[in-house]
């Protein structure tokens, strides 16, 4: 996400995706709608975010372009799940936006040095021209 980093939230449910996992029994993929598509990083920290997830509401989820597909049962309260994965996607954000931050600083730190070192050519350069032959 070089530039600007745009916040992923979920934004609705495609109701015609929604079918039965072919993964397990009793289990439906549930479509969420992301209001973009993730990048790589993105994807993988918000891997990271779920791996890290002790909540007995966790569920398996696979980002797929933009949409985020979700494994649930008949029993899942559909609105808790919601509520967990939109807590992960903000966590997902907020990382990616602190990575994100870290490397503006490093760029900026390198600008920094990068113009120390042409100073100090520029001034071997002045003082290369002032030698006594």
């Amino acid at each position: 996400m070089e530039g600007d980093i745009r916040e992923i939230k979920i934004i609705g449910v495609d109701r015609d995706g929604i079918k039965f996992s072919p993964d397990k029994n009793e289990c439906w993929v549930v479509p969420f709608k992301l209001s973009l598509n993730p990048d790589e990083p993105w994807q993988k920290k918000f891997y990271e975010v779920q791996q890290k997830d002790t909540s007995p509401l966790k569920r398996k989820a696979r980002v797929v372009e933009a949409v985020l597909n979700v494994e649930v049962s008949g029993a899942d309260d559909l609105q808790k799940i919601l509520d967990i994965l939109k807590i992960a996607v903000a966590e997902t954000n907020v990382l990616c936006e602190e990575d994100h931050q870290r490397k503006i600083k490093v760029r900026q730190q390198l600008e920094v040095l990068q113009q120390k070192q042409r100073d100090a050519t520029l001034k071997f350069k002045e003082d290369a021209d002032n030698l006594l032959f």
